[in-house]
């Protein structure tokens, strides 16, 4: 039940509606329940809800779970049917395809959802801004939890800002974020490069993994089934550079490489540190920490995640509030840009200028906020599924 209040607020009527007849029919599919009830770690923080709706969504897909077609499709609110026969197809879902749905809960989420990208972009163009260099200063930008790899892509698409557009105007992947305080400059952005890593990355030419991740649509989001069939369309024009691997000892080794002197790198997630245990995130908290330490005015360490940094040590590099972008409703980006204003010193510097160039106080930013990461004391974890 708690994800089904999540979705009814953010508007989500479809979603809203299966998580509702979710609480009501798994208790009763056997199997399948008994297997919940069994789970062995935290199911909200293991995105169990969303692996299973996943799941549901690819046997409706494929013809397997009629019943559930509704779902998908538009045919209206007319064509909903009542909660006694949606729960007889669900319940009929869950337990024919036990196995099947037992395969979507053994494997990790997969979105790639590229409408949360556009904080980034929003991000940098506020770094050039701030920048007093004639032109774009080189940026390489490095993503945790990058899937398939579509956020590494940003360059190709299409941002609005207000009633302009940054990065590639035309692009057929349009990011529409609905931008709330201070809005964004617009800006040119160069990047020279971008990386990314994951533990089970997709391949966007792979018709199994496109459909994976389509899979992972919410019921309703069909603006965000349009984003995600444009973006995989670019990626298998353009594929990303995406690692095999623990994010935390990818970055550390790409942290390690030779930084190009004015060039300036960026590390950015956009959902994995939600999934990541506390050593996890300690260890690219430490990787974070040493690049910043080693980071001087021509070698800039440059933002993390959606969200806070702080004043900086005395000699480190500088930071300061840019806000969060939050994601609602259809699947669109939110922006948020409140005023900026001094924070708390934190211990680890991430932003600083090239040699012989200053800037006002707290005039950097860094996206990835320390601040919004769980502490290191461990997440509760709940035996019971979240929709009980």
């Amino acid at each position: 039940m708690v994800e089904a209040a999540k979705a009814e607020g953010l508007g989500k009527s479809l979603t809203a509606l299966l998580m509702h007849a979710l609480a009501r029919t798994v208790p009763q599919a056997g199997e399948l329940a008994r297997l919940l009830e069994a789970w062995p770690g935290d199911l909200a923080a293991d995105a169990v809800t969303f692996r299973l709706s996943a799941g549901l969504h690819a046997l409706a897909r494929s013809g397997r779970a009629p019943g559930l077609a509704f779902l998908y499709t538009d045919q209206g609110k007319a064509a909903l049917p009542d909660a006694a026969t949606l729960d007889r197809a669900l319940l009929s879902a869950l337990e024919t395809h036990t196995a099947a749905l037992g395969q979507w809960l053994a494997r990790p989420t997969q979105t790639n959802e590229v409408a949360r990208v556009a904080g980034l972009v929003a991000v940098l163009m506020t770094l050039e801004e701030r920048q007093p260099m004639p032109c774009p200063m080189p940026c390489e930008v490095l993503e945790l939890g990058s899937s398939a790899g579509l956020n590494l892509n940003f360059p190709r698409y299409a941002c609005r800002v207000g009633a302009r557009t940054a990065m590639t105007p035309g692009s057929p992947v349009e990011l529409t974020p609905e931008w709330r305080g201070q809005m964004p400059p617009v800006r040119d952005v160069a990047v020279l490069r971008t990386l990314g890593a994951g533990l089970n990355p997709l391949d966007p030419a792979s018709l199994e993994d496109c459909a994976r991740l389509e899979a992972y649509v919410w019921p309703g989001e069909r603006a965000r089934a349009r984003r995600l069939a444009a973006a995989l369309g670019i990626a298998r024009r353009h594929p990303p550079r995406v690692a095999e691997g623990r994010a935390s000892v990818w970055l550390a080794g790409a942290l390690a490489e030779p930084q190009p002197p004015g060039v300036r790198r960026a590390v950015f997630h956009s959902m994995v540190m939600q999934y990541a245990d506390p050593f996890e995130r300690a260890a690219i908290d430490a990787s974070l920490a040493a690049a910043g330490a080693r980071a001087g005015r021509g070698k800039p360490a440059g933002p993390r995640r959606h969200g806070v940094a702080g004043r900086p040590p005395r000699g480190g590099a500088q930071g300061h509030r840019l806000g969060r972008r939050r994601e609602r409703g259809r699947g669109a980006a939110r922006g948020a840009l409140p005023p900026l204003r001094r924070m708390d010193r934190v211990a680890r510097p991430f932003l600083s200028l090239p040699q012989g160039l200053s800037a006002p106080r707290g005039s950097l930013c860094s996206p990835f906020a320390s601040a919004n990461l769980p502490r290191l004391s461990g997440r509760p974890h709940s035996k019971k599924p979240d929709w009980n």
